[in-house]
């Protein structure tokens, strides 16, 4: 996963015609239900996200159907902040139940400047 070096103008021009958000990008899960992965989102504006719940839950789902029903995911130690986000996934009647978590640590704060 740290080799990725993704060329951000073509990555955006694919996603910008297929109608993307960017690219989650991840390992296939141990028998534990760890992995790691990276996503880049270029045409939003975010070259690579350090954590990205949205896109761990969907993994999450797809995997529930593998019957995977516990991750941890690695992200964000290419930026050199490193995180895990957990989710557990089960298939009930209407499809996956989807619950995800993880805790967070404030390392900095960053002002943002007014407009």
């Amino acid at each position: 996963m740290d080799a990725l070096v993704p060329d951000f103008d073509r990555l955006r021009a694919a996603c910008d015609e297929l109608g993307l958000l960017g690219a989650y990008v991840h390992t296939p899960p141990t028998g534990e239900g760890h992995l790691a992965a990276r996503l880049f989102a270029p045409s939003i504006g975010v070259p690579e996200d350090i954590a990205n719940a949205n896109s761990t839950a969907c993994l999450a789902a797809h995997l529930a159907g593998h019957g995977v029903t516990e991750i941890a995911v690695d992200m964000g130690d290419a930026l050199g902040a490193p995180s895990t986000i957990t989710a557990t996934a089960r298939q009930d009647a209407v499809g996956p139940a989807v619950r995800v978590g993880g805790t967070a640590a404030v390392g900095r704060t960053v002002a943002l400047p007014r407009t």
